[in-house]
């Protein structure tokens, strides 16, 4: 509305009908036939099906001006052109129950800020019958946080070729362990039925780790229900603490008219010329800001998720684009056989590591993680 203020002769037609799922099945399949919406909705996860045969690469001059204000861009051009660039970042949190926290006898002193700190949490959270769990005092099922630990344990999680991983690494094999004993030995988590949001949204877990979207899903799903986060805690001496992943601008469809790809790349502009709209952005879906004006926003301030991410975005590293097999092994072979079958961490990991080896071949995008600012950190 604000654009069509000042250009008048511009309208939008925005289509909302499509779900996420079918968004990513039909979308490149319009845009190849030439139906496609002129500006698409993308996530770096689909970047083969879009990038470059569908998008159109931002004008030099465009990606001269925003570079200034967004920081090092580099990493997110592919073939030397940028198609997109982050509008916020994303990482790991952890959320607890508050009520659950103050009823423990715990209080903001005793938030942990490491590994140790938090087993002593987790277990006076913990509430059983009978021997068996009733409330998890820390939800562990999570391959996420796991490649988190990897990373905090000074690890890259590809080699150096972009493709195949490395898991199986005597830092990972002990983060794992460390979980198993959480769940053996303190006896803090039983997975019972659901998925970890639900089990946290159920008031089944007292805390939980994950990306900062389920600070939505909480308040979309869930009534009566007061939760907090605060950092990950990390292991002594890390340097890096988690990944991160941005949400991204919006792509031009590269088979408009040339006329329609000026106006669109006018319009991404206007937006991102905006702290208004990139502040209402991340408070809105909870993103720590990458345009540099944005660092002492209000908005920001005043958002507690968005507010403790900040704290230590600057120590995640993006990985880039990784294969969907790669990303559904995560759960499938990371969370379910380490975390709930809890077999053995060497052979769980070497597991995941011969996956990608299976796939390299067939994989066409390398990952970015060796561009990042605190390569020099990992190994």
């Amino acid at each position: 509305e604000d654009y069509q203020k000042i250009h008048q002769n511009v309208k939008f037609d925005v289509n909302k009908s499509l779900g996420w799922d079918d968004y990513w099945k039909k979308a490149p399949v319009a845009a190849a036939n030439g139906t496609g919406p002129d500006i698409m909705h993308f996530h770096l996860g689909y970047t083969s099906q879009f990038i470059p045969s569908l998008a159109e690469p931002y004008p030099e001059d465009m990606y001269e001006a925003l570079g200034s204000d967004f920081g090092n861009l580099e990493p997110y051009k592919f073939e030397g052109k940028l198609y997109t660039l982050p509008a916020g970042n994303s990482t790991g949190v952890m959320f607890y129950n508050k009520k659950m926290w103050a009823d423990a006898g715990l209080t903001d002193a005793d938030i942990p800020k490491t590994w140790d700190e938090l087993r002593t949490v987790a277990k006076k959270l913990t509430k059983s019958e009978n021997g068996k769990i009733t409330v998890n005092g820390m939800d562990l099922a999570s391959g996420w946080m796991l490649v988190g630990l990897n990373y905090q344990k000074g690890n890259f999680w590809f080699k150096d070729d972009g493709l195949t991983t490395q898991l199986n690494n005597p830092g990972m094999v002990e983060a794992a362990s460390l979980l198993q004993d959480m769940i053996k030995t303190d006896q803090v988590f039983n997975p019972g039925s659901g998925s970890a949001q639900e089990r946290f949204g159920n008031q089944q877990s007292a805390m939980v780790y994950e990306w900062t979207w389920l600070g939505g899903w909480l308040e979309g799903n869930v009534e009566d229900f007061e939760w907090g986060v605060f950092p990950t805690p990390a292991f002594e001496g890390a340097k890096v603490i988690d990944r991160n992943n941005p949400e991204v601008t919006a792509i031009v469809n590269s088979k408009s008219s040339d006329e329609v790809k000026a106006v669109a790349m006018d319009f991404i502009k206007f937006y991102l010329a905006s702290d208004e709209y990139l502040a209402e952005l991340a408070n809105k879906v909870y993103l720590a800001p990458t345009k540099k004006t944005l660092a002492d926003d209000p908005m920001i301030e005043s958002n507690e998720v968005v507010k403790s991410i900040s704290s230590y975005i600057d120590k995640t590293v993006w990985v880039g684009t990784i294969s969907s097999d790669l990303d559904a092994a995560v759960s499938s072979i990371l969370a379910d056989k380490l975390l709930m079958q809890l077999k053995d961490p060497a052979q769980v990991l070497q597991e995941y590591d011969d996956l990608s080896a299976r796939l390299a071949p067939d994989t066409t995008i390398k990952t970015k993680e060796r561009e990042a600012t605190l390569a020099g950190d990992l190994k």
